[in-house]
């Protein structure tokens, strides 16, 4: 997983990277819980294994934050996972990023269907939530390359003429 990669490079510079923003070059803080136990990765083993594989090494991460005010790039760790879906048994919110919530559509897994996830807009409730055409691993990778800008809003209609 590039996350393994991107939390080396991370953990080098005491969570400090510098990226290319819109506005210009800019330093980011990253946050990184430490892996989860086996024994709270045993309470999971319904979830697919690129989620997993996520809590294993970092049970829980915020991402892309300003050094001075923070961010809102948050992906749950395993208590916030349980935390945050007691109503649901079928859709799992695993992380929040500007008030989208991504979500494992666990109907969608369990059916073999590798492109599980969910987004959920804004304050919409959960039953709104829409496919996203990925797994946790596409989107996260996508998520980390892209620097932390939503790029499930950009534009993609090709035009060639």
């Amino acid at each position: 997983m590039l996350i393994k990669v991107y939390k080396e490079w991370s953990d080098q510079n005491n969570g400090r990277i510098e990226i290319l923003a819109p506005t210009g070059k800019m330093t980011v803080m990253n946050k990184f819980k430490p892996g989860a136990s086996e024994d709270k990765i045993k309470e999971f083993s319904e979830l697919p294994p690129d989620y997993i594989s996520f809590l294993q090494l970092c049970n829980g991460a915020s991402l892309f934050e300003d050094p001075e005010y923070g961010g809102e790039s948050l992906l749950y760790s395993a208590q916030d996972v349980i935390h945050y879906n007691e109503a649901s048994d079928n859709k799992i919110v695993v992380a929040n990023i500007l008030d989208d919530r991504i979500l494992i559509d666990l109907e969608r897994w369990r059916s073999q269907d590798q492109d599980y996830l969910l987004l959920c807009e804004s304050l919409n409730p959960v039953e709104h939530a829409r496919r996203f055409h990925c797994n946790f691993k596409t989107w996260l990778d996508r998520f980390l390359i892209s620097q932390g800008e939503k790029f499930w809003y950009w534009k993609t209609e090709r035009s060639f003429e």
